[in-house]
């Protein structure tokens, strides 16, 4: 039963990482630094959470809002 929770722990402890450095795509806007870009993102996040959006249609909408304020979806 030990071996089983050490190997859990083994395999979850990595996946968690990975979960939490994917944070989606950087938007860019040119003439327009990297603060201003979270302060949009932040907008777009605040309504996204205050229209109580699904969790699937979360992402598009993100993208729709930083589109519409000028910003695209860099790599």
């Amino acid at each position: 039963m030990r071996a089983i929770r050490s190997a859990s722990f083994v395999i979850a402890v990595p996946l968690m990482l990975v979960a939490c450095g994917s944070s989606g795509p950087r938007y860019a806007k040119q003439g327009v630094g990297e603060e201003d870009a979270k302060t949009a993102m932040s907008e777009c996040e605040y309504q996204i959470r205050l229209n109580k959006t699904p969790k699937g249609e979360q992402d598009e909408l993100r993208n729709l809002c930083m589109q519409g304020k000028g910003y695209r979806a860099g790599k």
